[in-house]
């Protein structure tokens, strides 16, 4: 439980840290661009953990591309990323049909579907994607995966680096007013990001979800000892998720209401069937593509 232990105080260590740096930096950022404050101290937060984590994956033994969880050859490695981004995009489409079938996401107020709109919603969907799945690939199911994997086994690295993915997701989502804005915001994002989690009823849904997500993408790095298959079908899901933010709002069904929840709209118990089927389906089939997508030794 070192390396978990040695995660968290570094997380701990980076919240400190934003709670000094977050509203200074947002100053700065100002004479750049007019960003939500939240977005800007994810940004923050991001940039102090990742220079944290340089030390930290040197300090515990984290140094082979192989660690990291990018063991395959370039080539293949980018080839199975590319065709799981596919399989993730399939499945999270068919997620986003039954939303819009049940009348629990509809067309935002203004939204028009034409070429050019639906063409930049694509384009930035897939780089969020594609940032988002190397990011949090790397740093769960690549680093942290294998240093606690080395230290307490397998499936001690998916039940202690699930959870806090889930928890982790929470951060940042919580926006302050503007005429709210002050020195101590760092520390009051943090406290409205974290504090619905003492709320099970209003966000234990949404945890689920990002739990069940969690399970299955650890379940990719188990069979095949790399995160080529995690980073596509988290890519995928993310590019989905991104369009839906961008041209959805919550509908009014009554009739389906509970499958989502009131975190945001779009997550919900629903997920928690739809990762089950998918994790199935990838145990069930797993001689047909984990060949392909395994690390060579």
């Amino acid at each position: 439980m070192r390396a978990f232990a040695w995660f968290v105080a570094a997380l701990l260590l980076a919240a400190a840290a934003l709670a000094v740096f977050a509203y200074p930096g947002y100053l700065l950022a100002a004479h750049l661009g007019a960003w939500p404050f939240h977005r800007v101290a994810g940004r923050i937060a991001m940039l102090i953990l990742a220079l944290e984590l340089v030390w930290l994956a040197r300090h515990l033994g984290i140094r082979s591309k192989r660690d990291f969880g990018y063991g395959l050859p370039r080539r293949r490695f980018v080839v199975q990323a590319a065709l799981w981004a596919l399989a993730g995009t399939a499945t999270a489409a068919a997620g986003a049909a039954f939303l819009l079938d049940a009348r629990l996401r509809v067309a935002a107020p203004g939204f028009v579907p034409a070429p050019a709109t639906l063409a930049h919603l694509l384009a930035g969907g897939l780089a969020s994607g594609i940032a988002v799945a190397l990011i949090e690939e790397t740093v769960f199911r690549g680093a942290l995966h294998a240093a606690i994997a080395r230290e307490s086994g397998t499936a001690a690295a998916v039940l202690l680096t699930a959870p806090l993915f889930a928890v982790l997701h929470f951060f940042a989502k919580a926006s302050i007013p503007p005429a709210e804005l002050g020195w101590h915001s760092g520390t009051d994002l943090l406290v409205r990001s974290f504090a619905p989690l003492g709320a099970p009823s209003v966000v234990g849904d949404a945890f689920l979800a990002w739990l069940a997500v969690a399970l299955v993408l650890s379940l990719t790095r188990v069979l095949t000892g790399n995160i080529a298959v995690a980073i596509g079908l988290h890519s995928g899901w993310v590019l989905v998720l991104r369009v839906l933010q961008e041209s959805t709002v919550r509908g009014s069904s009554p009739a389906h209401a509970v499958w989502v929840g009131r975190f945001d709209g779009l997550l919900g118990y629903w997920l928690v069937p739809w990762a089950a089927a998918i994790g199935a389906a990838l145990w069930f089939t797993r001689r047909g593509w984990v060949p392909a997508a395994r690390s060579t030794h």
